[in-house]
């Protein structure tokens, strides 16, 4: 059990329902088992008391003829709701206190039996006691209250199986509450880290953690300070290198410039390395072009006002340019699509797919085929362009990092194959920026497999055989 909420909840419970059981089981042992009955005894006695109190009362007050047998009366009164209402009765006549209905039967059978008598009249209970040697009696004293509440019966013994159950579920319940709260900044926490993780750098955990304990609060603070220094720098590197690209296009144009005017002027036999001055300017230019529309695409530049895409158009097209370079390399492109439409920016869905599409060709194998297929994915509507070659794949450990900028497997061949190592970066910015994901993966029978997932758009994309 290596979850922390599972361990909070089942040793708070464990805990409370042990405490619960014990005193359950103490005070089930040491309860009277006959509490209804006591309490009715207690009550009886009571009534008793009180109903010889005020006959001893009048019979004073009438000694005295002074007319006091009034405040006799006021003793058989109840105190309160929960006290009883009591009448006095001789000879099956009463002679004081209130007129209780259902009294006169339960009397008249006290009086018969010269014994006391109960009777249960809806939700009162009518109590008849015999009172045979009472001043001048016998009396008979009839007295109405509530029945006897129902929660003494849970306190008996018979009933200890029914009070650990209770025990059970509240402390359940209650434990998982606190469980509940006591792991929810841990909960934070770990949701924050995952968006970290995906590239979500601006995620700031330490207003969710309001109320949170003292240790949560200085590690949710401590983790926004790393979150906003980890932002800092990737910001700083992004503007530091848009900002050397943008310098180095100035220079690079007076080196092309220079070139060409060494070039009239230069012997032939110097034509060869002119040649490789030109192409080395050629390939810095494409890396900085590149790297410019990284920057962008990390921006968030291009979905400002995105446009319904005929994927299918865009890839076909893609198809039969560079399958013509293919067919120099002795290796070839083979589609397989259906119809399908998105809303986005054409340009970077283009760049994205012609840059995988480049990427396999580069790498497949003289006399095998790049096979793409476009069409749909799941049942969400979301469609998938399935680039792969028949190359020597990449090793499992590299394979997160491919699209990464100047991530290389191998760095002589993939300079020596003209590539920067920016074009499958690109590519991946450009279909996040659609909300899409990219997936590479080793094919079964060798070499690498890319995976565009776009989602449904807007107005939903669309996607057939």
């Amino acid at each position: 059990m290596k979850s922390l909420f599972l361990r909070l909840l089942v040793s708070m419970w464990l805990t409370m329902t042990v405490l619960g059981a014990v005193f359950a089981v103490i005070h089930a042992y040491s309860f009277q088992p006959d509490a209804t009955q006591r309490w009715r005894r207690v009550s009886s006695r009571t009534t008793e008391l009180r109903a010889l109190q005020a006959l001893d009362c009048t019979r004073t007050a009438q000694k005295k003829g002074d007319g006091s047998d009034e405040s006799c009366k006021e003793i058989l009164e109840p105190l309160d709701a929960r006290d009883p209402r009591i009448a006095i009765y001789k000879d099956g006549i009463r002679i004081m206190g209130g007129d209780l209905d259902g009294a006169a039967d339960i009397e008249s059978v006290a009086r018969a039996s010269r014994g006391p008598s109960l009777q249960t009249v809806g939700e009162r209970e009518l109590s008849a006691l015999y009172l045979a040697n009472a001043l001048d009696g016998p009396y008979v004293v009839v007295s109405a209250q509530r029945k006897p509440s129902g929660w003494l019966f849970f306190f008996v013994p018979e009933t200890l199986p029914l009070r650990l159950l209770t025990i059970a579920i509240v402390t359940g319940a209650v434990a998982f509450f606190l469980a509940r709260y006591l792991s929810r900044p841990l909960r934070t926490l770990r949701a924050a880290t995952q968006r970290l993780a995906a590239g979500d750098l601006s995620v700031r955990v330490e207003p969710d953690l309001a109320g949170a304990d003292n240790e949560s609060l200085a590690l949710g603070h401590e983790m926004d300070r790393m979150a906003e220094r980890i932002e800092g720098l990737l910001d700083a590197q992004r503007r530091l290198l848009r900002d050397v690209s943008h310098e180095l296009r100035t220079p690079l144009a007076r080196l092309n410039l220079a070139l060409e005017l060494v070039r009239r002027k230069s012997p032939p036999e110097a034509e060869t390395a002119l040649a490789r001055i030109e192409l080395e300017a050629q390939r810095l230019d494409t890396m900085i072009g590149e790297l410019l529309t990284l920057s962008r695409l990390e921006a968030g530049v291009g979905m400002e006002t995105p446009n319904r895409i005929d994927l299918r158009a865009v890839v076909e097209a893609l198809v039969a340019d560079i399958g013509l370079e293919a067919e120099k390399n002795g290796s070839r492109v083979e589609l397989q699509a259906g119809d399908a439409s998105i809303d986005g920016n054409e340009e970077l869905i283009r760049r994205a797919v012609e840059n995988i599409l480049r990427n396999a060709v580069r790498y497949t194998e003289p006399g095998t085929s790049v096979d793409v297929k476009l069409g749909p994915h799941g049942e969400h509507g979301a469609i998938a362009i399935v680039i792969r070659d028949h190359g020597p794949g990449v090793p499992e450990e590299a394979l997160p990092k491919i699209f990464e900028p100047f991530y290389r497997v191998a760095d002589d061949r993939a300079r020596k194959s003209g590539g920067t190592g920016i074009g499958l970066a690109i590519a991946e910015r450009a279909v996040k920026l659609h909300e899409g994901t990219v997936v590479a993966k080793n094919a079964a029978a060798g070499g690498l497999e890319v995976t565009i997932l776009l989602p449904s758009s807007r107005d939903g994309a669309t996607a057939s055989e």
